[in-house]
């Protein structure tokens, strides 16, 4: 009993060490390594300056682009980042390769078998007389590739400013509101690729509640590339393309643990309380009485030894 005890204790404590190291590393893109800038990018409407800053694609996604004053607020499914200091546009010819400082595993309890997520430019077409989705996504295209050593790189499927669109905040109703919400989305969880088959007809926060605590995002299979986890990913805009594909931020899935593995920490919570407990009834008992059963308190009291 007591070997079967520490065994469950064990695995609990070997668990949550794992998770606490896991929320401690970065899971975004943490270095630029290359970027040309191609031609056709456009430039911010308001500064003026060329969206070629490929620094803005590392960190987290955007959660609230510019401001109220220029068509800004908090990104939704029909309002995406698009100033300078908040994506990188790849022009026709041009590329971005980004690192990580973690390798992106094809971990098995990665969920919908999504190991990593591209986060773009991309937004649903809404109809301004409904504001409910036409079922339209502005996708700018982009390939993306994928390597382990920063040399040999892989294609995988997808499009690189494309899928499903970030969204900030879980409690905005709203399709273009101007502040900001109270509950901030998950960027390290895939949206289930099969709940938006269609968005058509649907409203802000339908979107929303469909994406289940997603931030959104274009999900990727590595397993597609044939590696088992890269640290490097590559985007490219084929010459002479009409398209320029933007790129915000990439991040690494959080695993989910598997039902048994909750079993188990629920098992050892109850294991440690009940030897917990009886550890600390066998200390009562063995202050409370002296050997020829006496009370102890009465013994210190009369002068007596024990």
């Amino acid at each position: 009993m007591r070997i079967a005890l520490m065994v469950v204790v064990g695995l609990g404590m070997s668990y949550a060490t794992t998770q606490r190291s896991a929320l401690a590393v970065d899971p975004w893109a943490d270095h630029v390594v290359s970027y040309v800038q191609g031609t056709g990018v456009g430039n911010d409407f308001v500064t003026g300056n060329p969206i070629n800053n490929p620094l803005t694609a590392l960190g987290e996604p955007t959660r609230f682009t510019s401001d109220p004053a220029n068509f800004g607020g908090p990104t939704t499914p029909f309002s995406s980042a698009y100033r300078d200091d908040e994506i990188v546009t790849i022009g026709a010819g041009g590329s971005l390769t980004l690192q990580f400082d973690e390798p992106v595993v094809d971990h098995p309890l990665n969920p919908f078998g999504i190991d990593l997520l591209v986060f773009g430019n991309a937004f649903y077409s809404i109809d301004f007389g409904t504001f409910l989705a036409t079922g339209a996504l502005d996708n700018d295209g982009g390939q993306i590739e994928v390597s382990a050593n920063g040399v040999d790189f892989f294609p995988v499927t997808g499009s690189a400013d494309g899928g499903f669109p970030t969204i900030g905040y879980l409690d905005v109703i709203e399709p273009f509101p101007l502040l900001d919400g109270a509950l901030w989305s998950d960027f390290t969880k895939p949206v289930n690729p099969t709940s938006l088959g269609s968005v058509a007809g649907m409203s802000t926060s339908q979107i929303i509640a469909a994406y289940d605590g997603s931030g959104g995002g274009l999900g990727v299979d590595i397993s597609s590339s044939g590696l088992a986890s890269i640290s490097f990913i590559r985007f490219s805009n084929p010459l002479g393309s009409l398209k320029t594909p933007e790129i915000d931020a990439v991040a690494d899935v959080r695993a989910v643990p598997e039902p048994a593995t909750f079993a188990l920490l629920a098992i050892s919570s109850v294991c440690v309380g009940a030897l917990a407990a009886k550890v600390a009834g066998a200390a009562r008992h063995s202050r409370a009485a002296t050997p020829d059963g006496r009370s102890m308190q009465h013994c210190c009291r009369s002068g007596d030894g024990v």
